[in-house]
């Protein structure tokens, strides 16, 4: 297959990914289902994505990745584009939907729960990079703890979303932003 129809195809099974998972839930994740949904054959998927689950994880990389962050921020600045970014993320209805397939796949499986735990490392994440400068140019407490920071920024959002269902404003971007400058804000 050249790159071209690769991509295409690529392009095809991801939007029907996010659209199966959007729609039915994980149960809904099939090769078949995913053929009807993609128009590509349900051969071609089982030879390049043999593991439906890889796959979902696959696509929830593409959808945390899609837009990347500027990397010439100061610490400050690159915090609130990240919040910006990630409230993007999680009033996107496939990113949540995602979200949730690999929370449940995680549940059940110890190789979906292997690729969660590398996705969402709180030592590895830009988040934790961000603290980490931050905490190396003395925009942050030098004594901040990174996995503590990463679970400060996450966990908000995380609850209003998922538990609350609610969308995350533009707001709740600049109050979380602003409370935790003032909680990290060096000595």
């Amino acid at each position: 297959m050249t790159d071209a129809r690769f991509t295409r195809t690529q392009t095809a099974v991801f939007n029907a990914v996010r659209d199966v998972l959007v729609a039915e839930g994980p149960a809904g994740l099939t090769a078949e289902r995913l053929a009807e949904a993609s128009g590509v054959a349900r051969s071609t998927i089982y030879r390049n994505w043999p593991d439906l689950g890889a796959l979902a994880c696959e696509v929830f990389d593409f959808l945390m990745h899609s837009e990347p962050l500027p990397r010439d921020l100061d610490p400050e600045a690159g915090l609130l584009a990240y919040l910006r970014d990630y409230a993007r993320r999680l009033n996107d209805p496939s990113y949540v939907a995602l979200l949730l397939a690999l929370m449940e796949g995680a549940a059940r499986d110890e190789a979906f729960a292997a690729v969660q735990r590398r996705m969402f490392s709180q030592t590895r994440s830009r988040a934790a990079s961000i603290i980490t400068e931050g905490k190396e140019t003395g925009a942050f407490d030098p004594r901040l703890d990174v996995k503590q920071g990463v679970e400060d920024v996450v966990a908000p959002f995380l609850f209003r979303r998922l538990t609350m269902q609610q969308l995350i404003t533009p707001r709740m971007v600049s109050e979380l932003h602003r409370r935790l400058l003032e909680r990290w804000g060096p000595p």
